[in-house]
């Protein structure tokens, strides 16, 4: 969804909003005698197939453990289930006939096939269009997304964007290619051309090249990805990539530190691990999650130029700390190298999501180490609440739930740069930010954050974001 539907829609929610918490889910047994899970059952796939829903179950059938166990076991793996992002609900029921367990699950599923539309304007505003009333300066296609592709988990994304900015691409992601449902793979390609291409960081503030003819950037890229998910909380994905950009001479004059060339061609390859423990991705309150990983830009193969190896570590912690509320943090740290400077376009730092903080939305902060913590402490104003939207029929989307947190936050940050400080008082200093936020949480992984917020620079701002914030 855009960012103004979304907004929209869950505007909508709340006033279709009653007061039909929703307190448990699975029926929790208290005794510990030795149980047997017999059948398993499972109710409400039309789409995804009963062999993704049984991967997510961490008890099987014919195995033997204590009912408190089993109630353990079943808990977890409606989270897993949840966590997927192929339901809006998940229902675990036990049906106990001597000492055998029945297991019967039902599901929601959610609309999978979104034709988003694609018009974009050029120009600053559709006011400026207006003024113009140029139709070449406009971005016309659709951005395809089809989520459970094949009922399998796959995902299924292509884009044809023509008009003033070509995109055409596509990702096809397969999570299971082999019968045990452990290794996957993920095929990415395709070509952007663009007429505006940020060249600078000043102020940090990023400056833009407009180009009244030809595209100022062309870029082709592929990536193939390998991922290995041995359990239920382990993720392993390497992944390689080619790229090769060509971009308008005039770049390279108004920034002889975009790069020395005007077409590069490199690989990359990187690896990552991820650790995840928490209890609902989009909007996590209980649990954990680590991700570390490498990358390596350039493996001497074409430009030598582009030769740069970084790390990532980031920890996030979510604890239940009294009743209705709630803390977490992430701690996020980066290192690189860079031989030799790298071209500007490939450069990174403080302002691109993951690696931001609350307080400089506006602002991009380069550099080659980046140290950030950011918190949260939060209190459940409205809890997790089920309702019908009764003048919708399809059960896709007239079953929704919402909930609502209000939050005082503080983030912190480093950025360390050696190459262009002198042109961005930002980096090397500490910044920090605090502020106020409400957070509004439905299905379809909806998030909407309201944050007023005063930064470091003495500046107050109003922000909205569209994810978690840790």
């Amino acid at each position: 969804m855009t960012r103004l539907s979304t907004i929209s829609f869950i505007l909508l929610l709340v006033f279709n909003l009653n007061s039909n918490h929703i307190n448990a889910e699975i029926q929790v047994g208290r005794s510990d005698t030795l149980v047997k899970v017999g059948e398993i059952t499972i109710t409400g796939n039309k789409i995804t197939k009963s062999r993704i829903i049984l991967r997510e179950l961490e008890f099987s059938s014919g195995s033997s453990m204590e009912l408190g166990e089993l109630d353990s076991l079943m808990i977890k793996s409606q989270q897993n289930l949840i966590n997927r992002s192929l339901f809006n609900f998940v229902t675990l029921k036990k049906v106990i006939i001597n000492d055998t367990v029945n297991v019967n699950i039902n599901v929601v599923e959610r609309w999978y096939f979104w034709p988003i539309p694609i018009i974009q304007f050029a120009d600053r505003n559709i006011n400026a269009w207006l003024n113009k009333k140029d139709f070449s300066r406009v971005n016309y296609g659709i951005d395809l997304r089809v989520d459970n592709f094949r009922g399998l988990m796959e995902k299924l994304n292509i884009i044809i964007q023509l008009g003033y900015d070509v995109i055409l691409g596509a990702k096809w992601t397969i999570p299971y290619l082999t019968k045990n449902q452990v290794l996957g793979v993920s095929l990415n390609g395709g070509i952007q051309l663009n007429h505006t291409v940020a060249y600078k960081t000043v102020d940090n503030k990023e400056q833009f090249y407009n180009s009244p003819s030809g595209y100022a950037q062309q870029n082709i890229y592929g990536n193939v990805g390998l991922t290995f998910r041995p359990g239920f909380n382990y993720l392993h994905t390497f992944n390689v990539g080619y790229n090769n950009y060509m971009f308008q001479d005039t770049i390279l004059d108004l920034n002889p530190n975009f790069g020395d060339e005007m077409n590069y061609s490199y690989f990359s390859i990187s690896y990552s691990f991820k650790l995840d423990y928490r209890d609902y991705k989009p909007y996590p309150l209980k649990g954990y999650y680590f991700e570390t990983s490498v990358t390596k830009n350039g493996v001497g193969l074409f430009n030598n130029n582009v030769d740069n190896t970084s790390l990532n570590i980031s920890f996030d912690q979510y604890l239940n700390i009294h009743k209705k509320l709630y803390f977490g943090y992430n701690v996020r740290g980066k290192v690189s190298t860079e031989k030799p400077m790298l071209p500007y376009f490939i450069k990174s730092g403080l302002g691109y999501f993951p690696t931001n903080i609350r307080g400089y939305e506006l602002y991009v902060v380069d550099g080659q180490q980046i140290a950030i913590f950011k918190s949260n402490l939060k209190y459940e104003v409205i809890p997790k609440t089920k309702f019908n939207i009764k003048w919708i029929k399809s059960t896709k989307f007239n079953e929704s739930f919402l909930s609502m947190y209000a939050n005082i936050f503080f983030d912190l940050a480093y950025v360390s740069d050696v190459n262009t400080a002198e042109l961005n008082p930002l980096s090397n200093q500490f910044l920090f930010a605090t502020g106020l936020g409400l957070d509004f949480v439905t299905y379809y992984d909806l998030v909407l954050r309201l944050e007023l917020s005063y930064n470091k620079q003495n500046e107050i701002g109003f922000y909205i974001g569209f994810v978690a914030p840790i």
